[in-house]
């Protein structure tokens, strides 16, 4: 797969994952607290995020960490790491959250879970930056 092919698959992963956050950000900012719209958001985004980590790892780290440029497969390992830290994260959020109703918990749930976006599109961005820089170094 060529570099520029990656970037693309990239983007269209990024792509899906931004819009199921600005759904959700909507819906944690509606005057309607709707309890099951947030589940399924936040299911939908435990899959996208699933296929995104899946993709990358396969696609891109693995692959340019196993090619053993001294330059590039440090990155690519680093990479990686954060990528299953933030996914480490987010399961986290999503069993603390997906046990109990957030409708009874709405002050905590709330900004964590605007917290959560806002940690998660910063990943999206900083590993679009790197990662882009990884595949035309």
């Amino acid at each position: 797969m060529t570099p520029s092919t990656c970037l693309t698959r990239l983007d269209e992963h990024q792509a899906t994952i931004l819009g199921i956050l600005q759904r959700g950000e909507r819906l944690l900012k509606a005057p309607e607290r709707d309890a099951p719209a947030l589940a399924r958001a936040r299911w939908e985004l435990a899959r996208a995020l699933l296929a995104y980590q899946g993709f990358k790892h396969r696609e891109l780290f693995d692959p340019v960490a196993a090619s053993g440029c001294p330059r590039r497969a440090p990155v690519a390992r680093r990479l990686k790491g954060e990528c299953e830290a933030v996914g480490e994260s987010f399961r986290a959020y999503v069993a603390k959250w997906s046990a109990v109703s957030v409708l009874d918990c709405w002050a905590e749930y709330q900004p964590a879970a605007l917290r959560l976006i806002a940690q998660v599109r910063d990943h999206l961005a900083r590993e679009r930056r790197e990662t882009a820089a990884l595949l035309t170094a």
